[in-house]
């Protein structure tokens, strides 16, 4: 991320060494060179400062989609925890004892005849 942040300078610097080499080159006058290493760093500049916008604007909508996603993780799996307790309740309050069970509970309430 501090790369980012120096990348018009980074660009600037980059396209004023580029074209003073190029004027060197050509046997350019020094006026000449001076100017056109200016232009370059200007534009440059500004297209680095453009190309940051927007790494940094990309930047931030991955950093939200990661954040949003693991809302959205934790959201679900709070929500299977919930649906897991009401499960559990709904099976703990439909539960009849079987039909055996009274049959035997009577027949053991009821006195033993001789």
């Amino acid at each position: 991320m501090q790369y980012i942040k120096k990348l018009p300078l980074l660009f600037a610097l980059f396209a004023a060494i580029l074209s003073g080499i190029t004027g060197l080159a050509r046997s350019m006058a020094h006026d000449r060179i001076l100017l056109q290493m200016i232009i370059s760093m200007v534009i440059f500049y500004a297209i680095g400062i453009y190309v940051r916008y927007n790494f940094t604007k990309i930047h931030d909508q991955v950093k939200e989609k990661k954040e949003e996603e693991a809302n959205m993780e934790k959201a679900e799996h709070e929500e299977e925890k919930e649906v897991s307790r009401d499960k559990k309740e709904s099976i703990i309050e439909d539960f009849e004892p079987l039909k055996i069970s009274k049959f035997i509970k009577e027949k053991l309430e009821q006195p033993v005849e001789e």
